[in-house]
């Protein structure tokens, strides 16, 4: 169920409040608001407090409000409730330091009003940074509480998580255990000392913007410190909804995710999905509109199957009549009148006339590969019809496959262990290959095999070595998303005719690329455009050092794997590897 507002987000959660729960109601008449609300003025004494005219601007039984002086300067605020006027108090002494929220000028618990600072401009939902700078908001409040001055932080000892995980869960809540479960999660995130606060009265109206452009999040009276800030986690994909700018709930929690790293909160995607489930439960709440579903499967890098071409099936076939093999040939991928198929233990690879790379090229590469007893040879024929390469085929997953448990959010610990011996016996590999002076030309994720013997590398088209004919085709990089950043500088500054030469530390870069990928399913640059979009354009980020943050991308914190993609990928290349170019 999709919610159109913020409030329809928390159908669930929300609690009606009983009849004649108000016992002082305010006067909704405008001039006798104006008159209460300029004896609360007189009552207060903030250093520079506006002079001037006020303004009403509601006056409705549960509160009043009003604009100070000409243009505002202030808004005064004036609540029929003590308990919202307390929580509203205790909501800016939480959290009134952080620059997403307006400041607190003056209060006075007598009058139970409160002078906020005017906040003057809407936000302009049609700005492209928009949904950003809204989530931006929320998580700095949710981590407002870890600066809070030592003299405060002492009087809201008892909302620490460490307490709260101790403490009985609320009465009110539908599953107790449930909650317990939110807790802990929380806990890890945020770390037992923080001050978990949520429950943002969140609205498109309700997001403000300073003179100076600052994004601010006006009335925060619902703001407390023991609901968490899941509540309004919650609330966003509605909100962005409702000002037009609707978001995918995976992309907003991908926002979130990356907001509250910059404040020290490390959520790991698999755990905020899984406290997110655990807070509707213990809850109540209807639907995390899209929040906890895990992300889209990442496509393969590579190119995903097409129905191949009449000349293409003709090719295979007289490939398998040579080879004295029976059975359709399974399609894997092709792409330009080049195709990769599969019958029984063979893997063949045809390319018809015109054909997109060079399979004489990789059919030299291979046989110069079997010569040095690096592999077991293959077969191959050409004609008319164009070229076949047939090769055994490798027993074990690619290194992309061994990372799929990551990417879907559901890796064992076995499974991780796995992953990080697959990834340091890949970098040896590599290490090894370039040792023997090879340059494999198209380092991706996809094209290293995990065999019971160590990891393979596959697809040596566009190989580089001393003893091997160079292609006739100059060479202009691999897998895009992966080239080093110097290698993308060479590509943008020169014409498609230029040959760019390639290094191991550069080949030491789109490994340590492919494994970002591999494990997070982002790309490791952070793309100003479409990632599909033109190639320079794709350069001109790669090139300038566009990264994403490992630590908000990761879906879970691990050393060793952080540290070989970091080392991998650093923006020197003698700081990666330091061997001749080939």
């Amino acid at each position: 169920m999709r919610s159109a507002t913020a409030a329809e987000a928390l159908r669930g959660l929300i609690r009606i409040r009983p009849h004649g729960w108000l016992t002082t109601p305010l006067p909704t008449d405008p001039a006798a608001a104006t008159d209460l609300l300029r004896k609360a003025l007189a009552r207060l004494d903030a250093p520079g407090m506006p002079d001037g005219p006020v303004h009403v601007l509601a006056a409705r039984a549960t509160a009043a409000v009003a604009a100070i002086g000409t243009p505002a300067r202030a808004v005064l605020k004036i609540h029929a409730d003590p308990a919202a006027h307390n929580a509203e108090a205790l909501a800016y002494a939480l959290a009134g330091h952080s620059p997403a929220l307006p400041l607190l000028l003056d209060v006075d618990d007598a009058s139970r009003s409160l002078l906020i600072e005017h906040i003057p401009r809407p936000v302009d939902w049609t700005c492209p940074t928009a949904p950003r700078r809204l989530v931006d908001a929320v998580a700095a409040v949710h981590a407002a509480p870890a600066s809070l001055p030592s003299e405060l932080a002492a009087a809201f000892d008892v909302f620490r998580l460490d307490r709260l995980t101790a403490a009985p869960p609320p009465a009110w809540l539908p599953n107790a255990q449930a909650w317990t479960d939110v807790l802990a999660l929380v806990r890890t995130a945020h770390g037992g000392s923080a001050i978990p606060i949520g429950h943002l009265d969140l609205k498109p109206e309700h997001a403000r913007l300073r003179r100076r452009g600052g994004l601010v999040l006006v009335d925060i009276e619902t703001l407390r410190p023991d609901i968490t800030g899941l509540v309004d986690l919650v609330t966003l994909p509605a909100v962005l909804r409702q000002a037009g700018r609707e978001l995918p709930g995976h992309e907003v929690l991908a926002l979130y995710r990356a907001a509250t790293a910059r404040h020290g909160i490390t959520w790991t995607g698999p755990a905020l999905r899984a406290a997110l489930t655990a807070f509707a439960r213990a809850t109540g709440l209807d639907t995390l509109d899209g929040l906890a579903a895990p992300p889209p499967s990442p496509r393969s890098p590579k190119d995903t199957p097409v129905e191949p071409t009449a000349p293409a099936l003709t090719l295979v076939g007289t490939a398998m009549t040579a080879l004295q093999l029976d059975g359709p040939p399974k399609h894997l991928t092709g792409r330009k009148g080049s195709d990769v198929w599969q019958v029984g233990d063979q893997i063949i690879k045809t390319a018809v006339p015109g054909a997109r790379g060079d399979l004489a090229h990789e059919t030299a590469a291979y046989t110069l590969l079997r010569d040095q007893g690096r592999h077991p040879g293959t077969r191959h024929g050409h004609g008319d019809l164009g070229r076949w390469l047939a090769l055994p085929r490798l027993d074990g997953p690619s290194l992309w496959e061994v990372f799929a448990p990551a990417r879907e959010g559901h890796a064992t610990e076995a499974q991780r262990t796995h992953m990080r011996d697959a990834a340091r016996a890949a970098f040896a590999a590599l290490a090894e290959l370039h040792a023997a002076g090879w340059i494999h030309g198209d380092m991706q994720a996809e094209n290293v095999i995990i065999t019971s013997g160590g990891p393979r590398f596959i697809d040596y088209d566009h190989a580089r070595h001393r003893d091997l004919t160079p292609p006739a085709t100059p060479y202009r990089g691999g897998l895009i998303h992966v080239i080093a950043p110097e290698i993308a500088a060479q590509l943008l500054a020169t014409g498609d005719d230029v040959h760019v030469p390639l290094t191991p530390a550069a080949e030491m870069y789109a490994l340590g690329a492919s494994l970002y990928w591999a494990w997070t399913g982002v790309r490791i640059t952070d793309y100003r455009g479409d990632p599909a979009g033109a190639h320079t354009e794709l350069y001109a980020d790669i090139s300038a050092g566009r990264r994403r943050n490992i630590t908000t991308d990761r879906p879970w914190a691990d050393p060793t794997l952080e540290a070989l993609i970091t080392t991998a990928t650093t923006t020197s290349p003698k700081n990666r590897q330091s061997t001749a170019t080939v």
